[in-house]
């Protein structure tokens, strides 16, 4: 018996009774997205250590040589998307991708005759692979999400759906931690791969697709191409504003996070006497006098019986750093994203503008929290830091998403979703992670001459080599965190009002707003 796709939908009354299941079936397969994407992250370690990697290479295969495929090959993927079925081309992507993810479990060397291409570089095709599956992901969902709901509630539905990044992320490291010690780093990307390509059919069976501009203005017969696209957007007084910011704070959040896992064990599996020396001090002035009394009797043996307890609390296995951090990167980011959404529809309906000001005081408010996470001195105190940073961050994209596809025709809504895509891509998740490991092996590798000049850095040569990613991520979140200003300016360039989905919506976005919000140059509608 052949599988049938379901009909499509062609009223809103049909949407309506249909979309709550055909966003959560969308929300499962982006989080599927997310978790082939971020297993690598809590594996990354024991893959440099397999592999015998430097953090330069782990950031090119978890940023760059994924963000480069992913990125570019949206662009065509989005154009099929908006030209044939959108689900068609989500459906076979998720396939694609999963299947790719289980494939880098067999990264080997591959000799030919004399010449041999080693596991890295089969690992660094197979996560390419991964990330040509999962540029058809997203723009496609977009766009049926924007024609299921309506201007009102668009933002909250594609927040979401945003939010399913976050709950990938959590069950990726959840999974890829729990696996990685039940098993191991090869057989953990076998074990998720595989589902992803059975949940492709049911998908493909129960979602019903609907016509496109069935929630707006009728679509265009003009499908225009990523370049005309690309123009069109980028002509809007507002987008190249808040798509570079959006960039910025992308950068931040997957520099951070894709090095998280990493970070955990780097930081705070390593005690070192004095910090031991002074913990013990610290319960002597809590009525343990005998502690400190002790210490000084027998100091060594104290100093590493305590350091050895220690040790033994912070050297985090896979699975403990992947039920930490995933939860409170996951939770935070999903409560964040729902948030974000809801409170630019909230605020959006009587000043659009808000869907561009909601991102910029969460990025600008997430950006503190962040830099304390990285330098606070347990991990509870880190993560407990962390959650609230990521939370603020995390809620960028419902808004940013809403905003452009309130700007353009339906025809053009999976189009500019890989516009977008590709510019917060390329700037966060391809030099985001990539950054940090460049920086993070050029502190290693200047330790001696560091631990000299930079006495924060660390006491010694050692410790400047082990806090080495600590720093590269502080300073990713310094140079990046500023830029959130250009939200505001894209905010100022967007005339005052609601936007609604007639064709004027591109027309009024051409104009740039006044000082005090006024429209520009648009004549009010009859």
């Amino acid at each position: 018996m052949a599988f049938l796709s379901p009909s499509m939908i062609t009223t809103m009354d049909q949407a309506k009774k249909h979309r709550t299941w055909a966003l959560w079936i969308l929300i499962i397969v982006y989080i599927f997205n997310f978790i082939d994407r971020q297993i690598v992250n809590i594996l990354q370690e024991d893959i440099k250590a397999d592999l015998g990697l430097n953090d330069t290479q782990l950031g090119m295969m978890t940023g760059l040589a994924f963000a480069v495929v992913y990125c570019t090959m949206g662009i065509p993927v989005a154009r099929i998307a908006d030209s044939t079925s959108r689900k068609g081309v989500m459906v076979i992507s998720l396939a694609i991708w999963s299947g790719f993810t289980a494939l880098c479990g067999l990264a080997n060397p591959i000799h030919i005759g004399t010449f041999t291409i080693s596991a890295f570089v089969v690992l660094l095709v197979t996560r390419m692979g991964v990330g040509l599956g999962e540029a058809g992901g997203s723009p496609p969902a977009h766009a049926m999400i924007s024609d299921l709901y309506e201007k009102e509630k668009r933002g909250r539905a594609l927040a979401l759906y945003s939010a399913g990044l976050y709950a990938g992320t959590l069950l990726g490291y959840y999974l890829g931690g729990w696996l990685s010690e039940a098993l191991n780093w090869r057989q953990a990307f076998f074990v998720v791969g595989i589902p992803g390509v059975i949940f492709a059919i049911i998908a493909w069976t129960t979602v019903r697709e609907p016509v496109r501009g069935l929630s707006g203005t009728a679509p265009s017969k003009d499908k225009p191409t990523f370049v005309k696209s690309f123009a069109k957007l980028w002509s809007l007084k507002a987008f190249p504003y808040y798509a570079i910011a959006t960039g910025a704070g992308t950068f931040i959040t997957y520099g951070l996070g894709n090095w998280m896992p990493s970070f955990m064990p780097r930081t705070y599996g390593i005690i070192d006497p004095a910090s031991v020396g002074g913990a013990v001090k610290y319960l002597g002035q809590w009525g343990m006098p005998e502690l400190q009394n002790a210490l000084g009797m027998c100091q060594s043996t104290m100093v590493d019986g305590v350091r050895q307890l220690a040790a033994d609390c912070y050297d985090m296995n896979k699975t403990e750093i992947g039920l930490f951090y995933g939860t409170c990167s996951g939770v935070g980011g999903m409560i964040g994203t729902i948030a974000g959404g809801y409170l630019a529809d909230r605020l959006g309906a009587k000043d659009r503008r808000w869907f561009l000001w909601v991102p910029m005081w969460g990025k600008i408010l997430g950006a503190p929290l962040f830099i304390l996470a990285m330098l606070a001195p347990t991990v509870e105190l880190s993560l407990l830091l962390y959650f609230p940073g990521i939370t603020l961050a995390a809620m960028y994209l419902g808004p940013a998403l809403a905003i452009t596809h309130h700007l353009v025709p339906a025809s053009m809504r999976a189009m500019s979703s890989a516009v977008l895509f590709f510019i917060l891509n390329i700037l966060g998740l391809g030099t985001g992670p990539f950054v940090v490991g460049i920086m993070s092996d050029w502190i290693s590798g200047n330790a001696d001459s560091l631990s000299q000049a930079h006495s924060f850095l660390g006491d010694s040569v050692e410790q400047v080599k082990q806090m080495s990613l600590k720093w590269a991520m502080i300073i990713a979140v310094i140079l990046m965190t500023p830029l959130a200003v250009l939200w505001h300016i894209g905010a100022m360039k967007l005339p005052k009002g609601d936007l609604d989905d007639s064709g004027d919506a591109m027309k009024e976005a051409l104009t740039e707003g006044d000082p005090t919000g006024s429209p520009a140059t648009v004549a009010p509608k009859p």
